[in-house]
């Protein structure tokens, strides 16, 4: 490819060697002339045959870009493949994860005619077997017409997953903005934080483009304790991180916050609390998060897509650290 292309899909790589071909040959089936787009696939120091699989594929499609590193996390690899990226448009795919067919085309040209910073679009979750599973979050939406990304988030929740959409590079880098290195999950919250806040023009397409994939042994689900502990760290931090971001657009802005960027740290902060009571270790939760100014919080509400009387409940004995630790060890008792 002489010219740059239009779209520049990232896939970051860790052992996953039962689903990346698949993955790979969705991104190919979008629509797309061979010369409108890359794929840049980083392997993040894979120990089963996923490396040697993406360089067979990319050797038989030029469209491919293999990078290799030492394992160093999602964001690393993320991070890499940016400063590499050629394209107009950037898309993050999970590697275990795929898209619907034949969709990307029409959406890279809607964001390409009307000068997007951002587009993002809908998705389906679906089981290892292919079957299609009910969203945890209720935050597929119909189409929006070109708003900025503030007002996009008065009337929408803020939606966690990076994958969910097509970023312009050139507002990206404009914006000096990128993966946490540090973050081992939850990775995702601040950066998209920032672009949400700062998009002056965007669109919610009604496509749903992205299957997410859902699988026990992913790093979402990993339950050895060591990582359990690490991991509710990191939705500490990125809770922490989201709450900065908020205060600094509001210094500089002198205006509020939508509630949706709020409600995202609260969700975090909520999950992290839950993560704690299963492995016994709410004290050291609720001390991190009272260092850093975020215990107590407020509850979570409609516009995070968690409400009722369940989560109004469950907020009350959070807020109770003697008590949620009590349930701590019940749980665990319960479970031997």
């Amino acid at each position: 490819m002489t010219e740059s292309p239009l779209l520049t899909y990232i896939v970051p790589v860790y052992n996953t060697e039962p689903y990346v071909l698949r993955c790979l040959l969705s991104i190919l089936d979008q629509g797309l002339e061979d010369g409108e787009y890359e794929v840049i696939v980083v392997d993040d120091g894979s120990t089963d045959g996923s490396r040697e699989l993406i360089e067979a594929f990319a050797k038989e499609h030029p469209q491919v870009r293999l990078m290799a590193q030492k394992n160093a996390g999602v964001s690393a690899a993320r991070n890499r493949a940016i400063a590499g990226a050629r394209g107009r448009y950037l898309q993050f795919v999970d590697s275990d994860d795929h898209l619907q067919p034949g969709q990307m085309a029409s959406l890279l040209r809607q964001a390409i005619d009307e000068g997007l910073d951002v587009l993002v679009f809908n998705y389906e979750c679906e089981d290892e077997q292919g079957n299609k599973l009910p969203a945890s979050r209720n935050d597929n939406f119909e189409a929006s017409p070109v708003t900025d990304g503030v007002t996009y988030l008065k009337g929408h929740s803020m939606t966690p997953y990076i994958w969910r959409f097509l970023i312009n590079r050139e507002y990206l880098n404009g914006g000096g903005w990128r993966f946490n290195e540090s973050l081992i999950v939850c990775e995702d919250g601040e950066l998209i934080t920032h672009l949400l806040l700062n998009a002056r023009r965007m669109v919610q397409s009604d496509a749903a483009l992205y299957h997410y994939v859902q699988r026990g042994n992913s790093a979402m689900n990993n339950r050895n304790v060591e990582h359990l502990h690490r991991r509710i760290m990191s939705q500490v931090e990125s809770a922490s991180l989201i709450d900065e971001t908020i205060k600094r657009h509001e210094a500089s802005t002198g205006q509020q916050a939508p509630a949706s960027v709020a409600g995202l740290r609260n969700v975090y902060l909520y999950f992290a609390l839950t993560k704690a009571l299963t492995c016994g270790f709410v004290k050291p939760t609720v001390e991190r998060m009272r260092q850093s100014g975020l215990y107590p919080f407020p509850c979570v509400g409609p516009e995070a897509n968690y409400y009722g009387r369940k989560w109004k409940l469950i907020h009350v004995l959070m807020m109770r650290p003697g008590l949620w630790n009590l349930l701590s060890w019940v749980y665990r008792t319960i479970k031997g």
